[in-house]
């Protein structure tokens, strides 16, 4: 199966590309004359401006509704190869894929162009003296492996009418190309308006042919690949970034008590086993009131088993193993000199629940880690986030009335851009400000006509 997508109009040269997870590889091509790439483009953006913009929800909608049935061959086909490639189990990215792909339903995009345009008809031309424009091209680069991923920024920048250059992720390369061929049977304008491909992330020259073709640049991926993204990006075009982030959660006695121990172990344990932990909005670790830290991670280990059940976890790399089992044995030893302290663990590495009274250096890459942190009260939880406010991203805030709006509030202080319930950290919805800011309306500019006297005219 081919990871790229190009559309029929680009006849130029392209080279082929292979990508490798172990025994197996995958191959795409790439455009070698990425001014035709742009030429071509800049024509399929004119057909793209033409189609309004409730056509685009109505064809991403439709391509959502065949995506969702798991029986769908372009899903299975791409389900499979994907856990071939991220080590995931088959039903971890079918939910993955049911998570992200919900939220670009016809109603949650209207709701999200809503919010964030007023009215999403500006994009079809004036409404009430004011419309908005979209960015000729855009470059899309992905990184990560987290299945779906692409798909929110690649549908943002389509409802605002621009073309697309994306750049697949080689950790999971398959989602994108699938989707657009999807794409293309429904609305062939919207595929025809976006070239995927890959190319070596020190691959400097390819990078600055794609750039120039650009008006705008979405780039997800660690700081320092972000950085060297940033360090290219022309004055006169729009930049968006997703860079390394980390996210918590925070329990409270109050919340505990409303729901029971045994419910807020089940929701942490969802937080913890969706996307085996390696989202962004994944948590790192759940900050619990002392009074009901232990039975919260006791509890834990029952549903964290039950999880491993309904949805296995993936298959572990060598590298990534030694790593879990060292943090086990740091863990274990702590456990083994305090009595704050106790794991909870299978014999193989499907889970592991930590509790401790002390937040340690953070460490390793989820694998389903569970780590409950004993603390006095929720205020001292904030404090224990503050010296990773910086990739600060998302809290899962388990508490309730009056504490429940002081802490928000003191969360996005502290640099937050999402706070949701527990159980509900990884189900981001398209109306979530991605890290904090308004990625449809970050994507256009706008034109008012003021003080004429045709704007009166009916």
């Amino acid at each position: 199966m081919t990871v790229s997508w190009t559309p029929e109009w680009l006849t130029a040269d392209r080279a082929p590309f292979t990508l490798k997870a172990g025994p197996h590889e995958w191959r795409g091509v790439r455009p070698t004359d990425w001014a035709a790439v742009g030429a071509g483009l800049r024509i399929a953006h004119e057909d793209l401006r033409r189609l309004p913009v409730r056509r685009i929800v109505e064809a991403v909608d439709a391509v959502v509704d065949l995506w969702a049935k798991r029986d769908f061959t372009a899903r299975r086909t791409t389900v499979r190869s994907a856990a071939l490639v991220t080590g995931m189990s088959e039903e971890t990215i079918d939910r993955a894929l049911d998570a992200e792909l919900g939220h670009l339903r016809a109603d949650s995009l209207l709701a999200a162009l809503t919010r964030e345009l007023g009215d999403p008809e500006v994009l079809d031309g004036f409404r009430g003296g004011t419309t908005a424009v979209g960015p000729r091209t855009v470059l899309a680069v992905f990184s990560g492996n987290v299945p779906g991923l692409p798909a929110r920024s690649l549908v943002r920048s389509l409802l605002v009418k621009a073309s697309v250059i994306a750049k697949v992720p080689a950790k999971e390369p398959h989602f994108t190309a699938a989707f657009l061929r999807t794409l293309h049977d429904v609305e062939p304008v919207l595929a025809d308006a976006v070239v995927a491909t890959y190319w070596e992330r020190d691959d400097e020259a390819v990078l600055e042919a794609a750039l120039d073709q650009a008006d705008a640049v979405i780039a997800y991926g660690g700081d320092q690949a972000c950085a060297a993204i940033r360090a290219r990006v022309r004055p006169r075009q729009l930049y968006e970034e997703h860079g390394h982030k980390l996210s918590f959660g925070i329990v409270s006695a109050e919340y505990v008590t409303r729901y029971g121990v045994a419910e807020v172990a089940r929701r942490i344990a969802a937080d913890c086993s969706d996307f085996d932990q390696h989202a962004c909005l994944s948590p790192q670790v759940y900050l619990v009131q002392e009074e009901h830290a232990r039975a919260v991670a006791e509890h834990l280990a029952g549903a964290m088993r039950r999880e491993a059940q309904d949805s296995p976890p993936g298959t572990i790399d060598a590298q990534d193993a030694t790593v879990l089992q060292h943090r086990r044995l740091v863990a274990e030893w702590r456990a083994a000199t305090s009595d704050a302290s106790e794991v909870w663990s299978p014999d193989g590495l499907e889970w592991t629940v930590v509790l401790d009274d002390a937040l340690m250096p953070l460490s390793g890459a989820g694998n389903r880690v569970a780590r409950i942190v004993s603390v006095p009260d929720v205020a001292a939880a904030v404090d224990a986030m503050r010296p990773f406010a910086e990739h600060l991203q998302n809290v899962g805030l388990g508490a309730v009335g009056e504490q429940f709006r002081r802490t928000a509030r003191e969360l996005a202080e502290l640099g937050a851009s999402r706070v949701c319930a527990p159980g509900a950290m990884t189900k981001a919805s398209m109306v979530w400000r991605h890290d904090g800011q308004p990625r449809i309306a970050g994507l256009v500019r706008w034109c008012d006509v003021e003080l004429h006297p045709e704007l009166d005219r009916p």
